[in-house]
Parts: C-alpha cells; structure tokens; sequence
C-alpha cells in the first residue's frame, strides 16, 4: 500500500475514533459544560472538564488502535483478501478482546492517575460503550474495504477495457499499415491485369476486413460465424501472397454459430500463425480450426519457425487472454506438443453477451 493511502487511512480513521469517543461521552461532556442535566445524583464521581476530556481520549485511543488491529485482520485495501464469514468472525471475536483489554487497561491507569476508584455498579455501562465500540470499528472497516473492492474493480475493468482497446488498435494497425497497404494494393493491381472478377472479390474480401476491424473497437464480443467470416475474407487477401502454400481447415460445428468470443479473437491467432512460421510451396502450411464437444474453438498450427525471425511485442495472445478475464473470467489455453502449437478459445453462451450489455 502506498505512503500516501496509508496515511489518508490514518487520518480517516482518527477522525471516526475521534468522533466515536465525542459520541460515547456526549452526555457527560454536555453536563460538565452546563449544557445538560446534572447527573451527580445517579454517577457518584466529580466531573470535571479535564476528566471529561481525559475519558474522550481514552476512549478514541482504543477506538483507533482497534482500527489499527483490524487493519491486519480485514485487510481492506487488499482486493485479494476476501471478506467472508470466517475472517469476519475472527475480527469480531477479536476486536471484542481487544476493546475489552485496552479500554479496561487506559481506564484503569486513568483512574490509577487520578486516584479515582473504580465504581464496578457501572461495568455494564462499560460493557455497551465497548460493544459499541466494537461494532462501529468492525462496521467501519467492512464498509472501508466494501468501497476500496468496488473501486479496484472498477480500475481494473478500466485497465483491461483500455488493453483490450490497445489490442484491437493493435489488430487495425496491421491491417492499415503501409505494409499491408502497400501488398494489397500491389496485388489488386496485379488482379485488375489478370482478371477483373477476381480483383473486385479481392476488393470486396478487404473492404469486409477493414470495416469489420473499424467496427470492432466498439464491440465487446463477437458471433462465432462472423469471426468465421471475417477470417475466411482475412485468409483469401492471404491467399494472394502465398497461393498454395497455405490453406486453412475448418471443420465447425455450427450449432455454436451464435456463440461469442472477443473480436478478430480468431484473424489474432492467423495473423500470429502466419507471422511467426516458414511458409512455402515445398513444405504447405496448414492452420486447422475446429470445435470440440467441449464448446471450445481450437487454432492448431504446425511449428515451423523462421529462420531470421520478425520482432514480436508479444501483445496479441496476452491481450486475447485479458479480454477473457474481461468478459467473463475464462481462460485460454494455449499448448505447444509434437511440433504444433494450439489455443483454445472457450465459446461463450449466446445468452452472455446480453448479460454483458445490461
């Protein structure tokens, strides 16, 4: 926890102390200062401005080394610790003992101090103020760490919104790049010469990946078979570059059509294919992409690394990875056995997506 948190903790919780042990005592600070009602006849003991004000701090003492106590039990700005019966019985049962002890052992030196003797006809009284005591400090604490938990989720579906955002820019980058730019339009020339049908196919399978990759930055999921789509169309500009020598195996059960997984969650995994094997006419380069009974979608590709090999930053898999936390907590998995790399992606019900959107 950071210095600054720690101490905006400290002076917060000075401040409740304070205002507990002022509340606690109010009836008899009002009488000592003429504002109420002598109670002299019912409490047998001199009441006095400077004992008064003696007991009011006491009494925020304990009140603030309570806090102090279940810091380390509740642990409030710790989004990691969970705040379940167990813990919160442990802080009862403890702030109990604790309230109890220090507020017997302050008083005691108090009266000790001033040569008071200790009345014991007024230990229930002591009993309900430490009670007290103790259920505003547990309440404190839980509502501290209540406000602190939602506040770490909401920056941290900011954080993963902002990488998922990051990722997807990413993903437009590559398709806008000068590069990329630069290959397509070299190849639409080329088609334009060849064959005027296949140049406007190849116009239109770009023109479907460009929008759906604009489109997509505004999206938090996407159908099964629009991921489809927009990969077949990604591949056939692909197709242009390397002919034969890559191919792409789609065998889907289409009952998961309506399914969602993160967008260009599948143009991702292609995109990483392609990039970081060898692909040539000698050895075909085959991506496989298939269903399982187990509502995963799975990328297999061989392993065939280049030999002078491109820069990687690395962002695709681990943003693809993040946008699942996101989006529901589920995990990709990604493996690499017998000279094939795989990731399954799990498929994520219809339903979800409009749970998502509420």
């Amino acid at each position: 926890m950071k210095t600054k948190q720690i101490w905006s903790f400290i002076v917060i919780v000075l401040l409740i102390s304070l205002v507990l042990a002022i509340f606690i005592h109010f009836n008899t600070l009002i009488t000592v200062l003429g504002i109420g009602r002598s109670t002299t006849e019912t409490i047998p003991r001199v009441l006095t401005v400077g004992s008064t004000l003696t007991e009011i701090l006491v009494s925020s003492v304990v009140a603030f080394f309570t806090f102090m106590i279940n810091y380390y039990i509740i642990r409030p700005f710790d989004s990691s610790i969970q705040l379940n019966a167990k813990r919160i019985a442990i802080a009862i049962l403890i702030t109990i003992i604790a309230v109890t002890v220090l507020s017997d052992s302050f008083f005691a030196v108090k009266h000790l101090i001033n040569h008071q003797p200790v009345f014991k006809k007024f230990n229930i009284i002591y009993t309900f103020r430490d009670l007290f005591t103790g259920i505003i400090v547990i309440s404190g604490m839980s509502f501290i760490k209540a406000v602190y938990d939602k506040q770490s989720v909401k920056i941290e579906n900011e954080i993963l919104q902002n990488e998922i955002l990051l990722g997807q820019y990413e993903s437009l980058k590559n398709q806008i790049s000068p590069h990329f730019m630069f290959n397509s339009l070299t190849a639409l020339r080329e088609l334009i010469d060849q064959n005027a049908a296949d140049a406007k196919l190849y116009v239109s399978h770009l023109s479907l990946v460009l929008r759906y990759t604009l489109s997509s930055i505004e999206s938090k999921s996407k159908c099964l078979y629009e991921e489809l789509e927009v990969a077949e169309s990604y591949m056939h500009l692909v197709k242009i570059r390397f002919g034969s020598s890559i191919n792409v195996e789609t065998n889907v059960d289409y009952t998961y059509k309506n399914h969602r997984l993160p967008p260009l969650a599948i143009q991702t995994l292609l995109e990483n294919a392609i990039k970081h094997n060898e692909i040539s006419k000698k050895n075909p380069f085959t991506i496989r992409i298939e269903t399982g009974n187990d509502q995963v979608l799975s990328i297999t590709n061989p392993i065939r690394e280049k030999v002078t090999k491109e820069f990687s930053s690395g962002l695709g898999l681990s943003n693809l990875s993040k946008q699942y936390h996101y989006l529901g907590g589920k995990e990709i998995t990604i493996s690499n056995n017998n000279n094939e790399f795989r990731v399954d992606l799990p498929l994520l019900k219809p339903s979800f997506d409009e749970g998502l959107n509420s």
